[in-house]
């Protein structure tokens, strides 16, 4: 029997969980409580309880102490918050000390009940060697759920789709489903914030989800199957005609208790759909198509809704004349190698499509992916390198994004950070043989040097060296060589005292007249004067 301590510093809430709960039956007793942190603590030094529920506001020490003090003494114990309180910070302390759940005032009987349940499971699997009889039925029982989410993940994922035109007695047999022919529907629960970022946080939710939607739906409904995809869950229902206004009321209450639980975490937001409802199998491919739909459309209409039934807007935003200017100039822009001119494309695409009469959340989506594969398409055509998991990492990122502008915002960042590495890379790539030349020349000015004879150095024909080289330095070769020649004259004038014949030679040039009237025109002084006045 698991040993329970209930602190809290109102007796009365301390005397609500003992009665709340059926002890025996969880096979649990109440060893002690306490009315604060220090009391408690004390409990937890003499009686070592495998599960305490905890306040997390008391005198003496707070709930966060007792559990930060409590795993000290016995690492085995689970803590369970109770609060009155949705503070970001609390919550954020506990899910990191591992708290295994965090329930709201007022406390619901089947919120406990059901945490209670999933710590004992916890237990039971950590504390007792199972028998083969008990390992046989486990694995039977975890085949079962396997078979269940591979029925629904082929839904999902839109494979397998003859199979859905099977009867349903055959559907029930081979994957361990309790259809009956009445009403079927899918359903799309998205979690949205960057707190979900975290993966502590985003299984703290996630936990509350299935917890919940048990607790709402088993009532109402012959069959449910739900099945998590990063912040996305998709359930399947099965139920009668009749009980179709109580599913939805029961998804209404979910998505409410749901966003009082999301307040306890900073930056969270929910929202469901409810698909078309069918009344085959088949017919659950349309109900998933709405509901993924309605979920798109809460960047438009906003988080925290529950939005039904048929999805009827259909605009064509991408023949609209505004994205075939966007397809135009953005291709412009990105082969300029500059930042300005890309970003003022998807400006101009932001505002556009943010002001387009009757956009939807669906054609918002569609079309920051699409000037994702523009970008990626251009950059391969100009044979600029690119990142290898660019676009798995911007759908990743636009999923949590909840709004239109926000999921533009970070389109117009990502693409703005890609493009400044690719650009950086690019201008390195064209201003290597550049770099080439200038080394060659400084190395060998002395020689005899032609435009024909670098340019195999740098491996490129001499006009397109000449043609590069003149934009890249704004000078012909010519007049490089011949300022690299003269910087090394000078240098040989003020540190040397070799006459200005040898400084001819060993600078590349045959004649000392042509010499001393190319040094004149560069540096308004003859050789000699030079030297005067500078060495």
């Amino acid at each position: 029997m698991l040993k329970v301590l209930i602190a809290d510093d109102e007796r009365k809430v301390c005397q609500l969980i003992e009665k709340l709960v059926d002890w025996p039956k969880l096979d649990m007793q109440i060893i002690a409580t306490a009315e604060n942190g220090i009391d408690a603590l004390e409990q937890v030094k003499k009686y070592h309880p495998d599960i305490v529920i905890t306040d997390i506001r008391m005198p003496g020490y707070d709930g966060l102490d007792l559990i930060r003090l409590g795993k000290e003494i016995n690492p085995r114990t689970e803590f369970i918050i109770i609060s009155g309180y949705r503070h970001f910070e609390y919550a954020q302390s506990a899910i990191r000390y591992g708290v295994n759940a965090y329930i709201l005032k007022p406390i619901k009987k089947d919120e406990l009940t059901i945490a209670l349940k999933k710590i004992s499971t916890k237990f039971q699997e950590k504390s007792r060697q199972l028998s083969y009889e008990e390992q046989i039925k486990l694995t039977l029982k975890t085949d079962e759920e396997t078979l269940r989410q591979t029925f629904l993940s082929d839904l999902v994922y839109r494979r397998n789709q003859e199979r859905l035109k099977r009867p349903l007695v055959q559907i029930c047999q081979e994957f361990h489903y309790s259809f009956h022919p009445d009403c079927f529907a899918m359903v799309i629960f998205k979690m949205d914030g960057h707190v979900l970022n975290k993966s502590e946080n985003l299984r703290f939710m996630s936990d509350k989800v299935r917890s919940l939607l048990e607790q709402l739906l088993k009532e109402f409904v012959h069959e449910y199957e739900l099945m998590n995809v990063d912040s996305s869950f998709y359930l399947l229902l099965n139920f009668e005609e009749i009980q179709k206004n109580n599913v939805r009321r029961q998804l209404k209450i979910f998505l409410d208790e749901m966003r009082i639980q999301g307040d306890i975490l900073k930056d969270f937001s929910a929202t469901v759909a409810l698909g078309t409802i069918c009344h085959d199998l088949f017919g659950l491919n349309t109900s998933l198509k709405n509901a993924r739909l309605w979920i798109e459309e809460r960047l438009v209409a906003g988080t925290g809704k529950l939005f039904e039934g048929e999805f009827l807007r259909h605009n064509r935003f991408s023949e609209s004349l505004l994205f075939l200017e966007f397809n135009q100039k953005m291709t412009l822009a990105l082969e300029s190698l500059e930042i300005s001119p890309v970003r003022e494309a998807l400006m101009e695409l932001k505002l556009g499509m943010l002001s387009y009469p009757g956009i939807t959340g669906h054609e918002i989506l569609q079309m920051t992916k699409e000037a994702c594969n523009l970008y990626l398409f251009s950059m391969k055509n100009f044979q600029i390198r690119m990142e290898d998991d660019f676009l798995e990492n911007f759908h990743a990122g636009a999923d949590n994004c909840s709004s239109s502008e926000e999921l533009f915002d970070y389109l117009i960042r990502k693409i703005i950070i890609s493009y400044e590495k690719a650009a950086r890379l690019k201008k390195q790539d064209e201003n290597r043989p550049i770099r080439i030349v200038k080394q060659y020349v400084a190395e060998h000015y002395q020689d005899p040097l032609t435009l024909e004879q670098v340019s195999s150095v740098a491996d490129l024909s001499p006009s397109y060296l000449s043609t590069v080289f003149k934009k890249d330095t704004g000078m012909t070769f010519l007049e490089y060589l011949s300022k690299i020649r003269m910087d090394a004259a000078k240098r040989l004038l003020k540190e040397t005292n070799r006459t200005v014949a040898d400084i001819c030679g060993l600078v590349g040039y045959n004649d000392v007249r042509h010499f001393t009237k190319t040094f004149t025109k560069y540096s308004g002084l003859k050789p000699n004067e030079y030297r005067k006045l500078y060495s």
